[in-house]
Order: structure tokens, then sequence, then C-alpha cells
């Protein structure tokens, strides 16, 4: 009689392979580095994005992987994010802010903001976020990018020309 050995215990073997389609990777949504000293004409493949105050901000729609496939599901796949059919009803359209302004009221409270346009931008963006990548949860942000944060400034343009930018979730 043979005496058999134990066998290794091999981690993942049942799992399935993840697919490079529908994943998402951190890597792929990282701008690279050092674009403060360049032109956003150096970054930006979609024509529309300006330099923003900060390095993480500077983010072409055309490298945002939940962004792009948002593109991608029209037949005819726009030139950037700012030119998606979609962005005015969902974003820049009053009527449908006013709506997001009175759930949000709901579920957190009335939003502070100065003016009417400081409350809309913020809804914007929060409705952008929604559209493209969905909820998110408590305390995690994505960077919206440049050129479609440009276009919601201005639709709703701030009085004195001071906008926040970015803000990372406090600990």
């Amino acid at each position: 009689m043979a005496v058999s050995r134990p066998r290794a215990v091999i981690p993942y073997t049942f799992y399935p392979e993840s697919d490079p389609e529908t994943e998402d990777t951190v890597a792929s949504e990282t701008p690279p580095q050092q674009r403060l000293l360049q032109d956003a004409s150096e970054w930006c493949t979609c024509g529309n994005c300006m330099k923003m105050p900060t390095e993480g901000e500077n983010v072409c729609c055309k490298e945002t992987l939940k962004v792009i496939r948002r593109m991608n599901e029209l037949p005819d796949t726009p030139t950037c994010m700012t030119y998606h059919p979609g962005l005015e009803p969902n974003c820049l359209n009053p009527y449908t802010l006013q709506n997001m302004n009175n759930i949000y009221r709901a579920d957190y409270g009335p939003l502070r903001g100065r003016t009417i346009h400081d409350r809309y931008r913020h809804l914007a963006y929060r409705s952008f976020v929604s559209w493209c990548w969905g909820y998110l949860g408590r305390r995690v942000r994505v960077v919206i990018p440049s050129c479609v944060v440009c276009r919601i400034r201005q639709e709703f343009p701030d009085l004195a020309g001071q906008y926040v930018g970015f803000r990372p979730p406090l600990d």
C-alpha cells in the first residue's frame, strides 16, 4: 500500500479570474505626476480641460474609466464628456437639480451655500458622480474630470470666482 502525501493547499483555486473589461483599478484612474508643471494641452486628450489648482484634479475625461464607460454607451462616442447628451439633463438642468436638492435635504438637511449657484454646483458634482460611478458610500470621493468641472462652473459660476476644488474625506 502506498502512503499518500498530503497535498498543499493552493489558495484561490476555485475563484474566477478577473475580467480586465469590468475590473476597476485605482492605477488606471491615477493621473501621472507633475501635471501642475504642465499646460493642460500636454495631458488633456479631449481638448476641453483646464489646468486645476492641485495635482490630483488635473484629470481628463478620456483617462477616467467610469467616465469612458459612460461615453462608450453611445453609438457615436463623444470626443469629450461635456458633449455627452446626458450631461445637461443629469447635471446642468436647474429643474433636475431642484429635485436633487429636495432629496438631499430630506436625507442630510439643508445644503450650506451662499447662493443658488453654489448649491447647484455642489448638486451637479454629486449628480455627475452618481451618474458615472453610482453610489459610493460615506466618505468615498472621486475626482471629477477637469473638463466636466469647468463645464459645471461655467453653468453655475461663483460670483467671486472662488472655488474650493476637490477635498478628500476627513477620517
